[in-house]
């Protein structure tokens, strides 16, 4: 495949937030620079901020797509919340094959791990929307996609929710593609109380290549 430009690249600091600009047709990267380490993303239509991503309701969509009818709940598509149901993204590389749809760490979530007073993703996006004069109160879903979250439902028992350390390494990625002009914000998840992380905090790189 013919190398692609790389428009920008940059790296986020660990347990610190961003929020930036993707336009439609371009792609961008969430790459692991020391591996292990949980990437918490949302999405806005960047002409309309009402027009959100929705996590589950991706995860629901993904599932009866006449492309993969029936698979699993993994998403390959990403799409906005009702009423406007576009897709904003695609997955289009995902060796790993680990995400996980569903909120990112709160404060809620923080205190019941013990910690009430820890910083969370909830801080993260609340300091990456600043920029863009968007509160984190005007959010319709919580939800987020956890690049990299080792994540899953124990089905055989009484459906815990099983969090276990990354199994991504250095140099591993995901990577997006834009079907719409897109503001991604971006977490690098804070949390190193739980093995989300595997209980240290690192830092996330991002390319944007174009299309």
């Amino acid at each position: 495949m013919k190398d692609r430009e790389i428009l920008d690249e940059f790296i986020m600091p660990k347990c610190t937030g961003k929020a930036f600009l993707v336009k439609e047709g371009q792609s961008f990267r969430v790459i692991q620079i020391e591996g292990k380490q949980v990437a918490s993303l949302i999405f806005f239509n960047a002409h309309n901020y009402k027009e959100q991503f929705m996590a589950e309701f991706s995860g629901g969509l993904n599932y009866f797509h006449p492309e993969q009818p029936g698979s699993h709940y993994r998403a390959t598509k990403l799409y906005s919340k009702v009423p406007y149901e576009n897709e904003m993204l695609s997955l289009t590389d995902n060796k790993i094959g680990d995400h996980f749809l569903g909120p990112p760490c709160t404060k809620a979530i923080m205190e019941a791990l013990g910690e009430p007073d820890h910083r969370s993703c909830s801080d993260n996006f609340t300091d990456a929307l600043k920029e863009f004069d968007i509160d984190l109160k005007d959010i319709y879903s919580p939800s987020a996609f956890n690049a990299f979250a080792n994540i899953y439902i124990d089905t055989d028992g009484d459906g815990r929710l099983n969090i276990r350390p990354p199994r991504s390494e250095m140099g591993d990625y995901l990577e997006f593609t834009a079907h719409m002009d897109v503001l991604v914000v971006a977490s690098a998840c804070p949390d190193d109380v739980s093995p989300i992380n595997d209980y240290e905090c690192k830092a996330i790189k991002f390319e944007i290549f174009e299309g």
